[in-house]
């Protein structure tokens, strides 16, 4: 039996991971124009971007693809009065995204997460072992609807592996 879910490669965007203390995070949010997480998994928007928060010090920067990207021209780590550091991971990283009435219960198969809506819930995000892999999973909608980065030389396992989880071919997903 399938489960009620899809898998989709996600949009196509601009990723970057910022880095820096105290200072640095102020910088990031002045230059970005948005707030930058301070507590532990969660994220924050600034218009289409996102901002999850992926340690104490370190953040990943979302910015769709159409979306002006903020970090083209004009910024410079060395503007910052700390220590910061900005790397574009766009082509380290790739989107899958999963939807349906019963995601929770395929995902739960691939990560060790508390994943009920009570807990893991529309602006916060993990990163966490996936699919014996590694990956960052966050709740996109009450509806059932997630998105998981996942390193892209295992992006073609990972979609595999979903696939195969909601008990579908992948030729059922076309």
């Amino acid at each position: 039996m399938a489960y009620d879910v899809t898998v989709e490669t996600g949009a196509p965007r601009r990723m970057y991971v910022l880095r820096g203390e105290a200072l640095a995070q102020e910088c990031f949010g002045k230059f970005l124009r948005m707030d930058v997480p301070l507590a532990a998994n969660t994220v924050t928007f600034g218009g289409a971007k996102s901002l999850l928060w992926l340690g104490p010090e370190e953040w990943l920067l979302n910015v769709p693809e159409g979306e002006d990207d903020p970090l083209d021209g004009g910024f410079s780590p060395n503007d910052c009065e700390e220590t910061a550091v900005v790397v574009d991971v766009s082509d380290h990283y790739s989107v899958i995204r999963i939807h349906g009435s019963e995601t929770v219960d395929v995902l739960a198969q691939a990560c060790g997460i508390d994943l009920v809506p009570e807990s893991f819930a529309p602006g916060q995000c993990a990163r966490c072992s996936f699919a014996r892999t590694t990956g960052i999973v966050r709740p996109l909608d009450d509806r059932g609807g997630y998105e998981v980065i996942i390193e892209s030389s295992y992006a073609q396992y990972a979609e595999q592996w979903l696939t195969n989880a909601i008990g579908m071919s992948p030729s059922d997903q076309a």
